[in-house]
């Protein structure tokens, strides 16, 4: 079983807090906080792009493992915000880590991308391709965020999450892992133009069509549904009853999304991890920020990861 030997975790200095979103969205700061449960949320400087903050995470995560940099076979990058469309960001943290030896992608599916990358990564050492992965999952979502619309301005926050993945070890191991996409979706949460089919012009920047857009009721239902039938998946495969689980780690999407996913699985609110009132939705970063301060926090048995993202995608691992 492959085990997660080390965690670390990235957050911007700045803390930007809703009441000087809301002044900016036209809203209030209670309402912001009402709909979300966000009271404040990191902001990269000026400056400060996807791979510097996915190399601190990185660092910290290997500093964690024991493991050089040398010895990582493969790195892994889950982010839907790289500094550049080319070349991937990986091979710009492999770059700064000195990790020389690894092979190096990008895995883009939306905030439910670390996931994604977990059992990839997961996978490819069970086939062998390596005996160690670097997972990282970053965003600077402050960059694609529009600052006036109050459906979204109020979630998004910077941040980077990492883990290192070893066939060997001493760590929580991947028990089992489950995922899930529908296309359908695609239109609910999406950044309509700078892409290669509405490339990035004067048009593009006047409609601001560059920045995300989302259709939040269309998402919520949906959302909630598909992680708590993603959890129930990963538990069944694992065979893991859901009250042997000591922690969940959901995906930090909204504090109502968080609630009504534990409502549905019949969890207890102190047994979900919960920080989005502190850094709001960091996207692929979520996961891997929270396992890192829950790690660092103690000790735990049996630990369910969740997720839910554009595509729509969405996952679960449960680790132990």
């Amino acid at each position: 079983m492959n085990r997660i030997v080390g965690t670390g975790r990235y957050l911007p200095e700045r803390v930007l807090a809703s009441d000087e979103v809301a002044a900016r969205a036209g809203v209030t700061a209670a309402w912001i906080v009402r709909r979300t449960g966000i009271r404040e949320r990191r902001i990269a400087a000026d400056g400060e792009g996807s791979a510097a903050m996915g190399t601190a995470a990185a660092r910290r995560a290997l500093e964690a493992s024991g493991l050089a940099a040398e010895e990582v076979g493969l790195i892994l990058v889950a982010t839907s915000t790289p500094d550049h469309l080319t070349p991937p960001t990986a091979c710009e943290i492999q770059a700064a880590v000195g990790a020389f030896g690894a092979a190096c992608y990008d895995i883009e599916a939306g905030f439910a991308g670390w996931i994604y990358a977990l059992i990839t990564a997961d996978a490819l050492l069970q086939a062998g391709v390596a005996r160690s992965a670097l997972v990282v999952g970053v965003e600077k979502l402050s960059t694609v965020t529009d600052w006036s619309d109050p459906a979204t301005a109020p979630l998004f926050g910077d941040g980077a999450g990492a883990v290192v993945l070893r066939d060997d070890g001493d760590g929580l191991g991947v028990r089992s892992t489950s995922w899930w996409a529908d296309g359908r979706l695609a239109g609910a949460l999406l950044r309509p133009a700078g892409g290669a089919l509405r490339p990035f012009d004067e048009r593009v920047l006047e409609e601001r069509t560059h920045l995300l857009r989302m259709e939040g009721t269309r998402l919520f239902r949906q959302a909630v549904r598909t992680m708590a039938g993603q959890a129930r998946t990963a538990l069944e495969r694992a065979r893991v009853r859901l009250e042997q689980v000591e922690l969940v780690v959901p995906h930090q999407a909204n504090l109502r999304i968080i609630e009504a996913v534990a409502a549905e699985l019949g969890v207890s609110p102190e047994r979900m991890v919960v920080n989005i009132d502190r850094y709001g939705n960091t996207g692929a970063a979520t996961i891997p920020i929270a396992l890192d301060e829950a790690l660092s926090g103690g000790t735990w048995g049996t630990v369910l990861l969740v997720s839910f993202g554009a595509g729509a995608t969405a996952g679960a691992a449960v680790l132990c």
